[in-house]
């Protein structure tokens, strides 16, 4: 039962993950593949079954690969080591925006434009390892079309995610 590494994967990735969702998918795949947890097409499944299931995206992805690498313990300890540094940097930039206000407004106006990129990248990976033939495609525009023509599926992406699943089942052999 190796835990280390995925601990302090997970420990990296709160350290450097801002933005929340999406923005985080770029680090996340960095640290899982690079450390040799997963694989580009197991990271996929990580990222699925993550944003599939209630909470947080590092929370979930934390909590799956743990498990998956130690049983209980491990995903107990990767979901603790993903939420460390971020409490710690909460506190932290809680007092100094409180003494400094000045701060708070400009830290937030500077971090727009870099956590938009890696949401942008974030879709560039998955579109390389996910649309990888004419139906996948296919399903990826069509999702894309459905969440720009009927709002509703925005605020619940498992029904999306499970329709593309089941015509996917269908159309694909």
């Amino acid at each position: 039962m190796e835990l280390i590494s995925p601990v302090l994967a997970f420990l990296k990735v709160g350290l450097m993950a801002f933005g929340g969702g999406i923005s985080t998918v770029p680090i996340i795949r960095h640290q899982l593949i690079a450390r040799g947890l997963v694989d580009p097409q197991q990271f996929l499944t990580v990222l699925g079954l993550s944003q599939t299931t209630p909470g947080p995206l590092i929370l979930n992805a934390a909590t799956l690969v743990g498990y998956e690498k130690g049983g209980l313990l491990g995903s107990v300890a990767c979901t603790l080591s993903s939420i460390a540094m971020p409490l710690l940097a909460l506190w932290g930039m809680r007092w100094a925006f409180r003494r400094y206000p000045w701060l708070d407004r400009r830290f937030r106006s500077a971090v727009r434009g870099p956590i938009t990129a890696l949401m942008g990248l974030a879709v560039v990976y998955m579109g390389r390892s996910s649309v990888t033939g004419p139906i996948q495609a296919g399903l990826f525009a069509l999702s894309l079309l459905s969440l720009l023509i009927f709002p509703p599926l925005r605020r619940n992406p498992p029904v999306l995610i499970l329709a593309s699943g089941l015509l996917g089942i269908l159309l694909l052999r």
